[in-house]
């Protein structure tokens, strides 16, 4: 049951980054999109965290501090992830993204925990790999490269926030995308205040429902156990989202991005399973 929770949040995961690139690429405003994405998701997902989890705490600043972290750490990634979307190709952006578990193993480093020779080997292997991702002829970097891997990053943090929880897991999520929400709701309200587009309405609902179906998903993944299991599986997103791209967008691409895809999401395997 672990692996199928996984695979649902990978393929969810997946298919939501399709509907974000179809509306980053007709919706100028990336507030906008922000807003109803993450209005969506809270809607969807806050009525199931309270009826699996109750109100049941510790309900202190201390236990909040690391869900409010992940929400806001998750808008700035968001952002980059639109920017990233919007200028490149699916099958490039998502296995640059899929790298944050990696970046979260690094960080984790200094909370005071220590990874293992081998999660260090596949770290620096992964990070080959999205150099190799990265590189085409002709450009300095791939379209949407640099700002996928600043959401790689930025994304890692709110994995480490979402980690350190000590909430239920529904409620962390809950909690988390809450706080996202909360945070963008003035800069809608001052700079946007409209619904989406009726060319972006469809993806951003499908984004919203989406993304909310991948978090639940893995939240009863990570409950069931064990929690590498649950991690591997739903990273797996990358993947599925540049199989995606490659074969259902026809992304053509070069050799050195093709072997860096491979490359990657094998890395980000390991580093899942070694964790």
């Amino acid at each position: 049951m672990t692996v199928l929770l996984g695979l649902v949040t990978a393929i969810a995961w997946a298919v939501a980054n399709v509907f974000t690139q179809r509306a980053a690429r007709v919706e100028h405003s990336p507030i906008l999109i922000m807003f109803w994405v993450l209005a969506i998701c809270t809607t969807a997902v806050l009525p199931i965290a309270l009826i699996a989890d109750g109100a049941d705490g510790p309900w202190t600043v201390r236990t909040l501090a690391w869900p409010v972290v992940a929400g806001a750490s998750a808008n700035v990634g968001f952002l980059l992830l639109l920017r990233a979307l919007r200028a490149g190709s699916l099958s490039i952006v998502a296995p640059i993204i899929a790298l944050e578990g990696g970046f979260a193993t690094a960080m984790s480093i200094g909370l005071g925990e220590r990874p293992s020779l081998l999660q260090a080997a596949l770290l620096v292997i992964a990070v080959v790999g999205t150099v190799l991702v990265s590189l085409e002829p002709g450009r300095r970097t791939a379209a949407g490269a640099l700002p996928a891997l600043g959401a790689s990053v930025i994304y890692a943090v709110a994995l480490i926030g979402l980690g350190m929880s000590e909430l239920p897991e529904l409620t962390t999520v809950g909690v988390t995308r809450l706080t996202s929400l909360l945070i963008i709701l003035p800069v809608f309200l001052l700079a946007v205040r409209r619904p989406p587009g009726r060319d972006s309405a469809v993806p951003i609902v499908a984004c919203g429902l989406l993304d909310g179906v991948g978090f639940v998903a893995f939240a009863f993944a990570a409950a069931l156990g064990p929690l590498s299991i649950a991690s591997v599986t739903a990273t797996q997103w990358g993947t599925v989202a540049a199989l995606i791209g490659i074969v259902i967008l026809r992304e053509r691409l070069h050799l050195n991005q093709y072997v860096g895809i491979v490359v990657t999401l094998l890395a980000v395997t390991g580093l899942g399973l070694a964790g």
